[in-house]
């Protein structure tokens, strides 16, 4: 799931006029190392993901219509899903700064006229269909300073944003049985 909507960010900003096609999925980290994938690119990078801890209460067991007329309930045990805060850093490494800084620039520009995008089921699924809020993520400059340590060192134009929600359910579903006869002839009451 997490690679689709990184796909479907990159899909969002390939259709923009000024980065036709230069955005890539890809670890920047990488870009002293092997920059035959990475030159001349917009790199979107995974950087964490952060479960949302105030979706996280939900029963593990759904009840389910069997049938209308008498009603009639089956019961599911089931994973909760998990939502996720995707936090994504947007790098613009680009031969020269001048374009850095416009390609940065066209990143907000297409991501505060597009903050809700969505993912559609190519099998037509409607169930697994879903939607994703981005929004500009800040950070202190320290901050800022450790992870561009962390990446390699090599401090480009970038830009961080944060990802909300994304859903991530299990597919095993297991069948409970319900009591629906209680014997209790042998119990003696005094």
């Amino acid at each position: 799931m997490i690679n689709k909507v990184l796909t479907i960010l990159k899909n969002q900003l390939n259709e923009s006029d000024d980065l036709l096609d230069i955005a890539v999925v890809d670890d920047i980290s990488k870009h002293d190392d092997d920059t035959s994938g990475l030159g001349n690119k917009v790199v979107i990078t995974l950087l964490n993901v952060e479960e949302e801890s105030t979706l996280k209460n939900r029963s593990r067991y759904n009840k389910v219509v069997v049938s209308e007329n008498p009603t009639q309930y089956d019961m599911k045990m089931e994973s909760p899903p998990a939502y996720l805060n995707l936090y994504v850093m947007i790098s613009a490494n680009r031969d020269a700064y001048d374009k850095s800084l416009a390609n940065i620039s066209k990143v907000i520009e297409v991501f505060q006229t597009n903050n809700v995008l969505e993912y559609l089921d190519p099998a037509d699924e409607r169930e697994n269909d879903f939607k994703f809020r981005i929004e500009l993520h800040t950070i202190p400059f320290e901050q800022l300073s450790y992870i561009w340590g962390l990446l390699g060192g090599k401090v480009m134009p970038s830009v961080l944003y944060k990802i909300s929600v994304i859903k991530i359910v299990a597919k095993e579903v297991t069948s409970i049985e319900l009591i629906n006869d209680v014997n209790i002839q042998s119990i003696k009451v005094n």
